[in-house]
Parts: C-alpha cells; structure tokens; sequence
C-alpha cells in the first residue's frame, strides 16, 4: 500500500532537517528529528531502510566530527608542548 503524500513530504522535510543540523554540527537537534522519522509508518519496508541509511550516515557523521576535534585538540596541546620548550 503506498504511503499517502502527506507522510512522504513529513519524512522528506524531517530528512533535510537532519542533514541540515548533522551539517552545522548540531547532533542532539538531528537525533530528535531522527527519533521522529523512526515513528513514521512503521510498517513500509522501504521507508524503513531509507530510516536506517540517515541514521547511519548522522552517525558516520558525528563520528568524523568527533574525529577532527580529537585531533584539533592533539594539535592544539602539541603546538602548546612545542612553543614551551
């Protein structure tokens, strides 16, 4: 049964929202809107796989960003460590 086109525009403008934020770096936004897509027709397949995907790609994200700040802290101390001596 297709889904009506009121809950496929729902999923879409929730889905630009998430990338919007995952973008910014605004994770905890993103994961609100992300727990919101999960609760949209539970039931559709498809729909649930495309679910699965953004909710992979927020995280592949987050990781990344928590990657670069790991390092521009390294950096940021080795840089420290360098100037003190």
């Amino acid at each position: 049964m297709p889904l009506d086109p009121g809950t496929v525009h729902r999923f879409a403008m929730l889905e630009r929202a998430v990338k919007s934020f995952a973008r910014t770096g605004r994770f905890d936004e993103s994961l609100k809107f992300v727990e919101e897509m999960l609760e949209i027709a539970p039931e559709d397949a498809g729909l649930s796989k495309l679910k699965a995907r953004v909710a992979a790609e927020l995280v592949h994200q987050a990781i990344q960003a928590q990657k670069i700040a790991a390092a521009t802290q390294l950096l940021g101390k080795a840089k420290e460590h360098l100037y003190s001596m």
